[in-house]
């Protein structure tokens, strides 16, 4: 008996040491700055991820197509509590806040890399498809070191004509065997829109994400965000390629818009890692 009533008085204290140490936990104060990682990965949503050059897709248009050239510009990501409070990442500064996404450089998830994140919860992920206007109007001197990145991967026309948001290059046609009709499709703002009154084509998307983001000192998520392309011609405006859409780049096109309209509706976060 004696026994028995010390081996239920040890298992009582432990476990009140034990509840004791996660309302500590719980409270614990959250300090510090961590790092939070973007994974995109690119693909359709039935196939899986896309080689370039290879992967072919098939339209409800009955069209098969590919992709010679798919790249696009993330910049401007806020991380989101479940309060709403908001932490912009280098905020309309390219230099240290925009990334290129590059299905060429033969990763199968393209990497945006966050550093010196508030320690916190959060829930929700925005980013900007481009660069927004305002970051555009610093002028080149103000974003040199992205330009000069954006350069070197096609991803510009000139200053005057500014920055390259989405490009999507490849070949289409009736069957893979007879895909030999090319297409490009450019999607920008052209130069700065708030004097020139071109519509605005950078757009930003805000993402759920299943799984609370928990950044520390010691703990750096990872956020895997899912491209599906298959957005690209089959959104919610369904785009038949031919001579009057397979070469499309001005915002005046109506074609223009409704693919940078779909495309904004391709991301969804898969999942989150708190590693």
């Amino acid at each position: 008996m004696k026994f028995q009533l010390k081996n239920i008085s040890i298992a009582m204290v432990t476990a009140l040491a034990l509840t004791s140490c996660n309302k500590d936990d719980d409270n614990e104060a959250i300090t510090g700055n961590g790092n939070l990682t973007v994974n995109f990965e690119n693909g359709f949503e039935d196939q899986g991820g896309i080689t370039i050059g290879t992967t072919f897709r098939k339209t409800t248009n009955n069209q098969y197509y590919n992709y010679s050239c798919l790249k696009y510009i993330i910049s401007n990501v806020v991380l989101i509590k479940a309060d709403g409070t908001e932490v912009k990442y280098n905020y309309n500064d390219p230099n240290k806040g925009a990334f290129i996404i590059d299905q060429a450089d033969g990763l199968i998830e393209h990497p945006a890399a966050l550093t010196g994140i508030p320690a916190g919860d959060y829930t929700k992920i925005r980013f900007g498809i481009g660069i927004s206007p305002e970051a555009y109007n610093l002028g080149e001197s103000g974003q040199a070191t992205f330009w000069t990145k954006a350069v070197d991967a096609g991803m510009v026309w000139t200053w005057a004509s500014g920055y390259r948001f989405v490009r999507l290059e490849g070949a289409y046609g009736e069957t893979q065997a007879t895909a030999t009709n090319i297409f490009a499709h450019h999607f920008a703002n052209m130069g700065n829109i708030l004097a020139n009154g071109t519509p605005n084509l950078y757009k930003e998307v805000t993402l759920d994400l299943p799984t609370t983001a928990k950044v520390r000192t010691n703990v750096s998520p990872v956020v895997h965000v899912m491209a599906d392309f298959t957005k690209h011609l089959d959104g919610d405006t369904k785009i038949i390629l031919d001579e009057t859409t397979s070469d499309a780049m001005s915002g005046s096109m109506q074609c223009v818009r409704d693919m940078v309209a779909n495309l904004t509706k391709m991301f969804t976060v898969e999942h989150v890692h708190n590693d």
